[in-house]
């Protein structure tokens, strides 16, 4: 029999940074390979990928790469994951242009090999057999995949929910699924977002009635902010300006490129009329749509610029005549920024229209979605993935609670690192839970082009700079006299406002420490060791200022030798 081991290197107890591995035999399968965004903990960082040193250390039975959506969550650790581990990358058209952009993006292009998927496929990759099958996310041609193993399949959900009524790229493949089904599934790996959501996901998803009904109450134009990683809602919005006799003007070339996109791909309806600058201003304000589109923050960026005014194209400007609709739910760690864009659009004098997370579900599975699945393929053991433990868990309380013979001893809640292992001669799998360490797990920062050489003691740096701010100290010393030549010369940052009254005093004390310090290590050393001493020094200092001012801040002396 195979032996077979299924882990998590990212995307348990967590949102985003999904990176699966499946091992049957001497073959590696890697699912995902996605990031997280920065929380306000963490200053500074681009994003966060998954600690992926087992994959280099097995780079050689590492057969595919599987990417099954085009979002960066799903993908975006895998430029860097690909310099170190080769392999064929498994996905879908849109995908490959949307991987190859974000790589070109954050310089980090590869020589990708790519298998391009046509949705539904039956494929042999490394001698182990895939069937893949559509599902209904946010992005088209998103996709789940089957396993075969010896001992049954092993399938992976992928981003769904149960949709009859979408279109073409936006539809959950029932007869795939149907056909995956005639064969044991012997493991499940399901998501789990949305599990604590009872009923269905649909039809809370969706916008186009209210875009509808927004396009037709106003009598200007409408501007309309959505995201680039929802193509879902870029097709909803095209069909209802059909729908009202709107023409799109696209705002910027974020924009252009995400609708020439479509154009290209075939992803989603585009059956409208799309205005150029000179159409724009010459089309009746009651006839046009301006579509402003890109990710996360950076769409609540260009928002903020037109609410101010401060937009580079001063054509395109908010009137008091114009509807705002923002159509982008904002993750967790962007709520701040968010509001306070809302706030300058109602200031602007326009019309705001606006979505909330009670308005507008995300398009992932609820529990009756995730009862569906399972009452279909009846997994003999079943793994519940992505989102953090209180929906994990919520989706094992939904398997238990079907009656398919899920008990607690078939349904696993594991942490990243852990592991699902079922020996060539065992019938039951064993649970490895890392107490090893074997498997290392964590986070790699990514800033700018850095991989990883963001460590805890930069981010600790960023932090007080951000709370106590900096003090920094600098002198010159000789030594061949072993004396101070000039300085010291002190600055301070976000610590204490020099003309405050306990300013020139505390001055005055740090100015003393600096001085003896560096007086006593004239006099002593042989080895002019720099290094250790600006250490010795921030020590110091910091302590005594922690002592006296109850602050911390970053501390950074600077000592030239001449």
């Amino acid at each position: 029999m195979d032996r077979i081991k299924v882990l998590a290197l990212g995307g348990l107890d967590e949102d985003g940074k999904d990176l699966y591995v499946l091992e049957i035999n001497d073959d590696i399968f890697v699912c995902c390979g996605g990031f997280k965004y920065p929380s306000k903990t963490t200053p500074g960082i681009d994003f966060i990928i998954a600690d992926y040193s087992y994959l280099v250390e097995n780079k050689n039975r590492v057969k595919a790469y599987i990417i099954p959506k085009s979002k960066n969550n799903c993908f975006g650790a895998i430029p860097y994951i690909y310099k170190e581990v080769k392999a064929p990358i498994y996905c879908t058209k849109l995908t490959k242009f949307f991987l190859e952009s974000f790589s070109k993006l954050y310089l980090q292009e590869n020589d990708y090999i790519f298998k391009v998927i046509e949705l539904p496929a039956s494929l042999e990759i490394a001698n182990h057999h895939f069937d893949f099958y559509s599902t209904c996310a946010s992005m088209p041609s998103t996709f789940g995949f089957a396993l075969a193993t010896d001992r049954g399949n092993i399938v992976y959900s992928g981003d769904f929910l149960v949709e009859y009524s979408s279109e073409e790229h936006f539809r959950l493949d029932l007869n795939t699924l149907g056909k995956i089904a005639e064969k044991p599934t012997l493991l499940l790996m399901a998501e789990s977002v949305n599990a604590l959501h009872d009923g269905y996901c649909s039809p809370n998803h969706r916008l186009y009635t209210r875009m509808v009904q927004t396009l037709h109450n106003a009598s200007g134009r409408v501007f309309v902010a959505i995201n680039n990683d929802n193509l879902y809602h870029v097709d909803e919005l095209f069909r209802a300006c059909k729908e009202t006799g709107r023409k799109v003007y696209l705002y910027d070339e974020t924009s252009r490129d995400l609708y020439n996109l479509g154009k290209n791909t075939d992803s989603y309806n585009k059956y409208t009329k799309i205005l150029s600058k000179d159409e724009v201003l010459r089309t009746k304000d009651s006839e046009v749509v301006i579509m402003i589109s890109d990710e996360s923050e950076r769409i609540y960026e260009k928002v903020s610029l037109l609410a101010n005014n401060e937009q580079d194209d001063k054509i395109i400007k908010i009137n008091t005549s114009d509807t705002f609709y923002l159509a982008c739910i904002p993750s967790d760690n962007i709520e701040i920024v968010a509001t306070s864009v809302i706030d300058e659009l109602y200031r602007c004098g326009c019309n705001v229209v606006f979505e909330t997370r009670n308005t507008l579900a995300k398009m992932h599975a609820y529990s009756e979605d995730l009862k569906m699945l399972l009452s279909l393929l009846k997994p003999k053991y079943y793994l519940p993935i992505e989102g953090y433990y209180v929906s994990l868990l919520a989706n094992a309380k939904v398997a238990f609670e079907m009656g398919i013979g899920l008990s607690h001893s078939s349904i696993f809640l594991l942490d990243n690192g852990q592991s699902i292992i079922f020996e060539k001669d065992k019938e039951r799998p064993d649970l490895s839970f890392n107490y090893d360490n074997k498997v290392l797990i964590g986070d790699v920062m990514i800033d700018g082009i850095g991989v990883g050489d963001v460590v805890n003691e930069i981010i600790n740096d960023r932090n007080r700079l951000g709370e106590d701010g900096v003090v920094v100290l600098g002198l010159a010393v000789s030594k061949e006299e072993r004396k101070i030549l000039a300085g010291p010369d002190i600055q301070m940052r976000g610590f204490l406002f020099l003309k405050d009254k306990d300013a020139d005093q505390m001055l005055k004390e740090i100015t003393q420490i600096f001085i003896e310090s560096v007086e006593d290590w004239l006099r002593k050393t042989t080895d002019f060791d720099v290094n250790n001493l600006e250490n010795n020094i921030s020590n110091i200092l910091r302590k005594m200022l922690l002592k006296n001012n109850n602050r911390n801040p970053v501390v950074k002396p600077n000592i030239v030798i001449i």
